[in-house]
């Protein structure tokens, strides 16, 4: 293999544009793909074998898209309530905005008429959720996709209206940019690689490698998610491996190459042996990173298959650039690569053999093996104790930044429902027969449906029958109306007449009055008249006699006496008739007037007369509207008693209304229990809804969604508790195990408990039952690759014990960390339960990673034990030379290792960050461990350190770690350059 990679290195380091170029051409196209095809990434978890895969594959296979799971819009307002005018038609216009955004399969509106129904409105009204279900899985839900869906809640935003989003949309809309982690931790391994160089080009070499390698690495790990499921967090896990991998495998190379130039080797050829050397031994210890990621497909975890996987191809990345990539660039720069070289006092002092601080830290080591063993445990045990109490979980959004939008969410869920409806679970059936309703539901429905129809009938009779009494009592009310019209004409000509006969009869009154004053007067003139008439006869009489005897006398005396006295009575005459004719004329005037009077008494007898006759039609029509009013009276009565009659029959119908009333508003209840769909009702259904609801860790249970066929069924369980929580997770166990098998037995029902929080449990189960065989494989496998490299049965031993003590000794501390809650706020972790659950991938990736890891420290230390043990030095010389040569090296490679895992800590994603405080811990451990404990152990080994039994000796291949390149065919060893013999000849 070392003259394998001495041609790979020198053909690199001679064809140093072509190689540059080719990978050039490597970058663009995969970062080009990336850009056009997108990076994908998936979330949703696969775990065959599992409950809560089954109810994924039910639901996809019965009733898509309901697999997809939902992603609540959560709304909440600080004054009023969400159906207040103000809020409400901004929640309906984003209802509507939502159900026209593309990809969008169901919403539910929290401020229409079944919203109470569904339990997606608040009991005080200030909250709601809108469940949105895609037609997409996790897998398709691009950014893009998610801010047009998001944007649809404009209205409610413009009303006042606090608005976030959870479930995978909010995933997706919140997930942690990692680009300030990794700034920090390229600035850290800068600033490191410097003072190991002492030189600005020197430090930046590593990082262009790691770079492309990275950036490769992750362009595949993008494309790769067209083809498989790959989780979120896998390129940042792959980040982080790849990137400090990158840089510590390009130290490694470099460190040899600055080496031997300052021996004085010429630049190519430098360049050829530290590939054929040190790359030897970066390509070993990658392979072993690789074997050990790789080895996580034995767990039959796809997701932690295909983290693995990812962080392998980062891995390999890093591998190829060191051994190709960075040798182009080191012949490129040629001696320039010492140029830009630190201040004296920052850069290492270079000092002879035996005279370097590590060589004095390797003869105390190797001095005092047992005093070196018990500091090393002193560090380690206290360390692993809390490893005992770890209990493998997920952390839920309720610990993610406060500052992204499903945290937001979360913490409107908690506030409005309770933190259970964060994590609700899936109860997903199986039907054989199909739902149908229930026996009950239909004998309800059944009778509600005749008396429905009996009402109806009934009503429509007592309408008619309503209309024609109305019609009647109009109709009597119009004669009514007429008789009272006729007898107010007739009592308006009744009291005229009383008026006319009243008059009458006080001008007969006056006239009678008239007559008797006229009469007297009469009498009184006639009484007057009657001695003037006989006075004026007398006078008359006398006058007669004197013209007699005027005729007859014929004296003149007494014929002027005669005619003196007869001028004296014809004054006295004329005196008389002056009184007389008066009276006379007055006389005939009063019996003129008499005359008249007596007229018009006969004229008001006459008058009188008709009155009477008027009075007497009147009083015969008054009778005769008295008849008809009293055959009104009658009708009247008669449309009474029918109108009591059709009373007691409305009130019957009313009783058998109230009755289907009664008997729709059970109906109601069963269909709002059962979502609306009367298959609903079907028993095997309510049953288990009514078990499940009975749980006491159970707030509630949705109405039942059934797919079109009948053979599907899903609700959902809101849990009482968090959805990381130990109860949620015995409450998994419990539906499981004790609820759901006795409320589905022999009935034809398979239930499923399903759901994020439900596959949660399911994963760390499955992790907890492949911890065992994973590490298993992972020490097997390590140990036969060391065994092979090393030719040694102890030194595989010792690596193993030290990665596990190591591992054993992390685990501890992001228990401490975690899951008890010791310095969450130092790493900027929000935790409102005062800690946070493990994530059940994490330790098994830990382990993996740093196994792999570690091996790479115990491969370039061993190593140079096993080339000074091949020249010739004993075992604890070997070990003392190796170690002073190889711990400055290692300490460096160690510590940007550490430095890039903890700048991830800044990342906001929880489980991020377990993997920032978990590999930065386990790789300081296994470094210090590397250059204490093993050097202390292979010290105690001694002779047998390289010994193998002769049998797997012959068996075994010879690999050559950082040992030299093999001579060709007839050539001596020495003449070659570099060339050593293998650990323990050959």
């Amino acid at each position: 293999m070392a003259r394998l990679l001495y041609r790979i290195g020198g053909s690199a380091a001679r064809h140093r544009f072509v190689a540059l170029g080719v990978w050039l051409v490597i970058v663009v196209a995969a970062v080009g793909s990336v850009q056009v095809l997108g990076a994908k990434t998936n979330n949703s978890l696969t775990l065959p074998g599992t409950d809560s895969q089954a109810a994924f594959d039910l639901l996809a296979a019965k009733f898509p898209p309901q697999q997809n799971g939902s992603s609540p819009f959560v709304f909440q307002v600080d004054e009023g309530t969400l159906s207040d005018d103000r809020y409400k038609p901004a929640v309906d216009a984003t209802f509507r905005a939502i159900k026209s955004s593309p990809q969008v399969y169901s919403v539910l509106n929290p401020v229409g008429k079944n919203a109470e129904v569904a339990g997606i409105i608040s009991d005080d009204g200030k909250t709601g959720s809108m469940p949105v279900v895609l037609d997409v899985g996790t897998g398709f839900i691009t950014t893009e996709l998610a801010d047009d869906v998001l944007a649809a809640t404009e209205p409610a935003r413009k009303a006042g209206i606090d608005v976030a989003v959870g479930g995978p949309i909010g995933s997706v809309l919140s997930t942690p940019d990692t680009a300030t982690s990794e700034r920090v931790g390229n600035i850290s391994a800068m600033v490191i690689l410097a003072i190991v160089f002492g030189s600005l080009i020197a430090m930046g070499l590593p990082i262009v490698s790691a770079a492309f390698g990275l950036a490769i690495s992750v362009s595949v790990i993008g494309l790769l998610g067209h083809l498989v499921s790959v989780p979120t967090v896998a390129p940042t896990l792959a980040t982080m491996v790849g990137l400090g991998v990158g840089i510590d495998y390009a130290l490694f190379l470099m460190t040899k190459h600055l080496e031997q130039l300052d021996e004085g080797v010429e630049i190519r050829e430098s360049i050829a042996r530290s590939v054929a050397s040190s790359g030897s031994a970066v390509v070993f210890a990658g392979s072993t990173v690789v074997i050990a990621l790789a080895s996580l497909a034995v767990a039959g975890i796809p997701l932690v298959t295909t983290l693995g996987f990812a962080s392998a191809i980062a891995v390999f990345t890093a591998v190829c650039t060191s051994i190709t990539l960075l040798p182009a660039i080191l012949s490129l720069v040629g001696h320039g690569v010492q140029r830009l070289r630190l201040p004296s006092f920052l850069r290492m002092k270079p000092r002879p053999a035996g005279a370097r601080r590590w060589d004095a830290w390797a003869r105390w080591v190797v001095g005092h093996p047992w005093a070196a063993l018990a500091l090393s445990l002193a560090i380690l045990l206290p360390l692993i104790v809390p490893l005992f109490q770890l209990e493998l979980g997920q952390p839920d959004v309720g610990v993610t930044p406060t500052s992204t939008t499903q945290r937001q969410a979360y913490d409107m869920l908690t506030e409005g429902f309770g933190v259970g409806y964060n994590g609700p679970l899936v109860l997903a059936l199986d039907l054989d027969p199909k739902a149908t309703p229930s026996a009950a539901y239909t004998k309800k429905y059944d009778r509600a449906t005749s008396l429905q129809r009996e009402l109806e009938q009934e009503q429509q009779r007592l309408e008619r029958q309503q209309a024609e009494l109305e019609r009647q009592q109009a109709a009597l009310e119009a004669q009514q109306r007429e008789l009272e019209r006729e007898g107010a004409v007739l009592e308006r000509q009744q009291a005229s007449l009383e008026r006319q006969a009243a008059a009458l009869e006080a001008e007969q009154a006056a006239l009678r009055s008239r007559a008797e004053a006229l009469e007297r007067s009469i009498r009184a003139t006639a009484r007057r008249i009657a001695p003037l008439a006989a006075r004026l006869g007398f006078i008359e009489a006398r006058e007669r006699r004197i013209e007699q005897l005027i005729e007859q006398t014929t004296d003149p005396d007494r014929l002027r006496r005669l005619e003196r006295r007869l001028a004296f009575l014809e004054q006295k005459e004329a005196s008389v008739r002056g009184w007389l004719e008066p009276l006379v004329a007055r006389e005939r005037r009063l019996i003129q007037r008499g005359i008249g009077l007596a007229r018009q008494a006969e004229d008001l007898r006459a008058e009188a007369s008709a009155l009477e006759r008027e009075a007497d039609a009147l009083e015969r029509q008054g009778a005769r509207l008295q008849e008809q009013a009293a055959e009104l009276r009658r009708e009247g009565n008669d449309l009474r008693a029918q109108a009591n009659e059709l009373q007691t029959e409305a009130d019957t119908a009313k009783a058998q209304e109230r009755k289907a009333k009664q008997l729709q508003r059970e109906l109601t209840t069963m269909l709002t229990q059962a979502g609306g769909d009367p298959r609903g009702t079907d028993p095997r259904i309510v049953a288990i809804q009514d078990g499940v609801g009975a749980v006491p860790e159970v707030v509630a249970v949705s109405p039942p969604l059934i797919n079109d066929r009948g053979d599907a069924v899903v609700m959902s369980a809101i849990p009482l508790r968090a959805p990381s929580s130990d109860a949620t997770a015995r409450l998994v166990t419990t539906l499981r195990d004790d609820t759901l098998p006795g409320l589905t037995s022999d009935d034809g029902v398979t239930a499923h408990v399903g759901g994020t929080t439900a596959t949660n449990v399911d994963l760390a189960r499955k992790i907890s039952s492949r911890m065992a065989i994973v590490v298993a494989t992972v020490l097997l496998l390590s140990f036969l690759l060391l065994m092979v490299a090393f030719r040694s049965l102890l030194v595989p031993v010792q690596a193993a014990l030290t990665n596990l003590l190591s591992v054993g000794a992390a685990l501890g501390v992001l228990t401490a960390v975690f899951q008890w809650g010791w310095g969450l706020s130092l790493i900027g972790l929000d935790a409102p339960r005062g800690t946070v659950p493990i994530a059940s991938y994490v330790p098994l990736m830990m382990f993996a990673v740093l196994f792999g890891l570690s091996m790479d420290y115990e491969v370039f230390m061993v190593s140079r034990i096993a080339q000074h043990h091949a020249e010739g030095e004993d075992p604890r010389s070997a070990v003392t030379s190796g170690l002073g040569a190889a711990g400055h090296v290692v300490t460096a490679a160690a510590l940007i290792m550490i430095l890039v895992f903890a700048s991830f800590i800044l990342n906001g994603d929880p489980t991020i960050k377990q993997f920032g405080v978990g590999l930065s811990v386990a790789v300081l451990l296994a470094g210090a461990m590397v250059v204490l404990l093993a050097p202390a152990l292979l010290a105690l080994f001694g002779q047998a350190m390289f010994r193998l039994p002769s049998l797997l000796g012959r068996i075994l291949p010879r690999i050559d770690v950082e040992g030299g390149i093999e001579p060709d065919e007839g050539a001596e060893p020495s003449s070659v350059p570099g060339v050593a013999p293998a650990p323990g000849g050959r």
